[in-house]
Parts: structure tokens; C-alpha cells; sequence
């Protein structure tokens, strides 16, 4: 997305990414384009006076013909959603009230969605399903529990529940990392908390090294900072500690941002050595290390799961409940020196109060089961594994990986094309599925997708089906593409 002087201006490849997370439609192709680009308006992703890309070029994104997007823009055209601007191409419509008065497409489609042959199977997330532990202990709080809470708390902790700030302080101290509460500062998950360190670290212009790939959701915090991106590669030892000296030698960046514990999305862990180079690079260098360990406790060979580089006044660690107990229960930390959890709860002070009490209440009690928690996790992920490299090699015998360490996610590389065109195949086959590209900061790694396999086997079963499906009909359609280009030629 770039912006010019009409406005905001969206790529083909951007506009087939965002399309991504409209899910599976039915009728008419160019009608599916249409209802989904429309939903994308109606919730402000494609902003009023935004450029969409020529018909052509979005053609080619979308693995489609010129004619069908011609005619999904001349229906949306219809509707008074988009607008055709001299000497500007088509834009979203500024003018909302020439909008015809037929509902809304999204809810349209939902209903041809669930009503429809085709239900999306969700391959675009990898997350891990609730443990039962957290339902038992939720449960377990009575009235009494409330009271005590609204009796001795106005509801309001900037830096979280005095207990629960304690606890996971003292988590961090059995293992062997010294840790005060003062250390801790509570969050509304681990992306807040990301949130928090990108605003409180990074200005405009500021460097901010990253892991290539790495988790979409930090590069999308980095990007609303205006820092300027560099990355690092992962390998099957995590994150390439030799290659970013060289690079913290050559360039001077703010900030490095890592995962340790276990890589979203490559499921790597930084091995013993690795992870002491890079501790020592804390010395050696002016760069604040942000080591993000919220996926800590799904590493298969169970080690410790509070795992940090250190303790250091340029060391920022990120945990989370959320990702080993339930997402929804939106519950993380920071972890760094008393003066840098001051920032950060000031930065915090100025859009949020403060997470939920009860969410903490829950969390505290949480804290006494992570090692049932850890071991059902170490249990359940590497049968999950399994079960999706099996169906991998049975139906799609090309596709190539490297076995992860922890995590719920596989790193597959295609082996031809790309995977922002293939996900839009994939998506007329009942699949949602992320390219590659969304995962590094030049979107140079979008011959790789993320698969899930924290899902049930018959999900698992059926939507990779459905990809070897896709996949035929992808690569038919690129050999016929290249045939029509040699011939041409």
C-alpha cells in the first residue's frame, strides 16, 4: 500500500492477501470477487478514495480472467461502492449514499456461506485449542472470589494484578532467572505487549532488525511505528545469531526482535549456543533485544519453559498465557528492568487502563498448572505434526519442510509459483490459507505457506484433500499460463 496524491493506493498482491480473510464463497466467479471486495469496504480495509489495482494486474493476482474482475468492478460500480476516476482508475467510492440499498454483502455471503456446498476450513490460523484445565479453573471462582476482588480493587492496574505480577515473577525466579514484580508488567496478550515495546522503542526512521520469517503480527507492529525493517534469516537452529553481528557491526538499529523459546511461524528453537552469543551481543552493542517466548511451553523435548537470554537493562522478554492456555483468554506479560516497565506503562496509560481483573484472577490460579499444561501440549502437538506430514506425503508429495521444534504450525515450501496466487486457488476450494509473504518484511518468502496442525484429524484430513485439489488445478493453470507465454514469445 503506498500513498500518492489522490490518495491510498493498493497492489494486486495486497488486495489478493486481504481477500484471503473473506473465506469460501459460491455462485458466479466474478460474483465471489464482488461480495468479497465489497465486505473489504464495508469494514474499512479498503478506505473511501482508496485506488484499487488495474483489472488487469489483479487478474493475474487472483489466478482469474481480465473479464472476471471487469465484471466484479462493474458490479460493484453498480452498487455504488466503486468509482472509475479519470486518469485515476477505479477507487472506493467517497460518495457512500449513491450506494444501492441491498444489505450487506458480507452478511449475504454468510449466508450462501453456511447454507452453501462449501464450508472454509481455517488454515490461516495457528492456534492452539483450549486446554480443559482452563474451563475447570474459571469455574472454580465463586461470588465470594468476585467480592474480594471488588472490594479490595477499584478495577483498575496499570501494570497488573498485584498477585498475579508476583507469580510470574516468582515463575521466572525458580528458574533461574531472579525476578521481582517490579519486573512485570501485565498485558491484554502478548500482541499488546508487542504493541506496547514497538511505541515505546521505535520512532520514525528508527532501525528494527527482525527474523526472516517471522510473527506477522510484529512486523505489523514495527510497520505502524514508520521504523525501517531489516531482517535476519531462521534456520533449523533459530535465528542466524552470526549474520545480525555482522549486521549490528555494518548499521546501527534500534531494536532486534527475536524469538528463542520456539519461531512463529518456522516452530525452530535457538540452540544452547546460539542463544549465549546472543545474550553476549547485549554488551557489545546499543540495541534493545526483544526476545518474544509467548509460544514458551510447547517445545517437544519439554525443556524449561522459562526460557530468557537474561536479565539485562536492554533486554525486553514477552510471555503469554494466551498461547498455552486459550487464546481467548488474552493474557501476557513484559518482562524487563523496573525503569523500562515504567515506560511502558505510561505508553500503555495512554489507551488502556488495564486488563480485565477477572481474566488475571484466572491467570493467577493458571500459573499453579503450566507443567500439566506444558505436558498435555508436549503430548498432543507432535501427534498433530504427524498426522499432517503424513497427509502431506500421501497427497502432496512435492511440498517440502523442516521437522519444527515446538509450536503448532509447519513452514511448507511450494515447489513452484507462489503462495499468494495459490491461496486464492485454495480459497475456491474451501481453504484459508496465508502466503509466505506475510511473514517477512520484503514478502521475499511467499513460496512458503503456514500449515496448522493443532486441529482436529478429520479438519486436517479434509482440508489438505481440498489443497491437493487446489494444487492441481493451481499448477495446470500456471503450465498453461507458461505455454501461452512461450508460444506468444
Amino acid at each position: 500500500m503506498i500513498q500518492d496524491g489522490n490518495g491510498l493506493r493498493f497492489s494486486a498482491d495486497e488486495v489478493a492477501r486481504m481477500l484471503v480473510g473473506t473465506g469460501a464463497r459460491s455462485g458466479p466467479l466474478y460474483r465471489q470477487l464482488s461480495d468479497s471486495l465489497s465486505e473489504l469496504i464495508e469494514r474499512g480495509e479498503l478506505p473511501a478514495g482508496a485506488a484499487l489495482p488495474p483489472e488487469r494486474a489483479l487478474a493475474t493476482a487472483l489466478t482469474v480472467s481480465r473479464t472476471t474482475v471487469v465484471a466484479a468492478y462493474q458490479a460493484l460500480r453498480e452498487k455504488g461502492q466503486l468509482e472509475r476516476r479519470q486518469g485515476s482508475g477505479t477507487r472506493v467510492s467517497t460518495d457512500r449514499s449513491r450506494e444501492t440499498v441491498s444489505g450487506l454483502a458480507g452478511d449475504h455471503a454468510a449466508t450462501q456461506f453456511l447454507n452453501g456446498p462449501l464450508a472454509t476450513i481455517d488454515f490461516a490460523t495457528a492456534a492452539l485449542p483450549s486446554l480443559d484445565l482452563v474451563a475447570d479453573v474459571a469455574a472454580g471462582l465463586t461470588r465470594d472470589d468476585y467480592l474480594r476482588l471488588a472490594s479490595t480493587h477499584h478495577g483498575y492496574h496499570l501494570r497488573g494484578l498485584p498477585e498475579l505480577r508476583e507469580r510470574v515473577a516468582r515463575w521466572y525466579s525458580d528458574a533461574g532467572l531472579p525476578t521481582a514484580p517490579e519486573d512485570i508488567l501485565i498485558t491484554s496478550g502478548a500482541q499488546q505487549a508487542l504493541e506496547l515495546v514497538a511505541r515505546g522503542c521505535l520512532q520514525p526512521g528508527d532501525g528494527a532488525v527482525v527474523e526472516q520469517p517471522t510473527y506477522r503480527g510484529a512486523l505489523e507492529a514495527f510497520a505502524r511505528t514508520g521504523s525501517r525493517l531489516r531482517s535476519v534469516r531462521v534456520d533449523n537452529e533459530g535465528l542466524d545469531v552470526a549474520a545480525l553481528e555482522t549486521l549490528l557491526t555494518t548499521e546501527s538499529p534500534r531494536l532486534v526482535y527475536v524469538q528463542t523459546a520456539a519461531h512463529n511461524p518456522t516452530g525452530a528453537v535457538l540452540s544452547d549456543d546460539r542463544r549465549q552469543r546472543l545474550a553476549k551481543l547485549l554488551d557489545k552493542h546499543e540495541v534493545v533485544i526483544v526476545d518474544d517466548t509467548s509460544l514458551a511451553g510447547t517445545a517437544f523435548d519439554g525443556r524449561p519453559s522459562a526460557l530468557a537470554l537474561a536479565t539485562h537493562e536492554r533486554l525486553v522478554t514477552i510471555g503469554s498465557m494466551s498461547k498455552l492456555f486459550w487464546g481467548g483468554l488474552r493474557l501476557g506479560w513484559i518482562r524487563a528492568v523496573p525503569q523500562v516497565v515504567s515506560r511502558l506503562a505510561q505508553v500503555r496509560g495512554i489507551t488502556d487502563l488495564g486488563s480485565s481483573l477477572v481474566a488475571q484472577e484466572v491467570a493467577l490460579r493458571l500459573m499453579d498448572h503450566r507443567e500439566a499444561a506444558e505436558a498435555e501440549r508436549r503430548t498432543a502437538l507432535p501427534v498433530g505434526l504427524r498426522a499432517l506430514t503424513d497427509l502431506l506425503g500421501k497427497h502432496l508429495p512435492d511440498w517440502t519442510w523442516r521437522e519444527p521444534q515446538a509450536g503448532a504450525s509447519l513452514w511448507v515450501r511450494l515447489p513452484q509459483g507462489d503462495a499468494t496466487h495459490f491461496a486464492q486457488i485454495a480459497l475456491r476450494y474451501g481453504v484459508a490459507l496465508l502466503p509466505g509473504a506475510v511473514f517477512s518484511a520484503d514478502g521475499s518468502t511467499d513460496h512458503h505457506t503456514r500449515l496448522p496442525y493443532a486441529l482436529p484429524a478429520a479438519t486436517l484430513t479434509q482440508g489438505v484433500t481440498r489443497l491437493a485439489q487446489a494444487w492441481t488445478d493451481y499448477v495446470n493453470r500456471t503450465t498453461v499460463d507458461v505455454t501461452l507465454t512461450s508460444a506468444v514469445t
